[in-house]
């Protein structure tokens, strides 16, 4: 194996990390009748041309992780962060904004976004230094 090539385990790994993370950072929404899901798949998804990391499903409240689109930590951490965001957002004013946005302009894709940019090295720092004392740091 490739010293480049991330083991799914510990993809896994920084996946539920982080979002035992967003939970005790950036809240709980109380609004969801249901408890939110992870998703982790081991298969690509791409929508058209675009390859995608990840995905917030508002109607079954379940985030979608693609780990082989993920190629490294902190791919997998700005995913989880950017997603979970979605999860705190209202879908009704997503799905507003769905209509009169292109995705790079939609209020709440650009919240996401500043989320992943303001807390992905934030979160990574956090994680590193618990699985630095379990000495499963990768």
């Amino acid at each position: 194996m490739s010293k480049n090539v991330i083991d799914n385990e510990i993809k896994e790994t920084y996946t539920k990390m982080t979002l035992n993370w967003c939970k005790d950072n950036l809240g709980i929404n109380n609004r969801k009748r249901s408890e939110l899901k992870l998703i982790i798949r081991h298969t690509e998804r791409k929508k058209g041309k675009y390859i995608l990391y990840g995905s917030y499903c508002f109607y079954k409240n379940r985030i979608i992780i693609y780990l082989p689109n993920c190629l490294t930590f902190y791919d997998i951490v700005s995913t989880i962060i950017h997603e979970y965001t979605h999860y705190l957002q209202s879908r009704t004013k997503y799905e507003t904004y769905q209509k009169t946005h292109f995705y790079s302009t939609n209020p709440l894709e650009r919240q996401a976004k500043r989320n992943e940019l303001k807390y992905t090295k934030v979160c990574l720092k956090e994680i590193r230094k618990i699985l630095k004392g379990q000495l499963i740091i990768q």
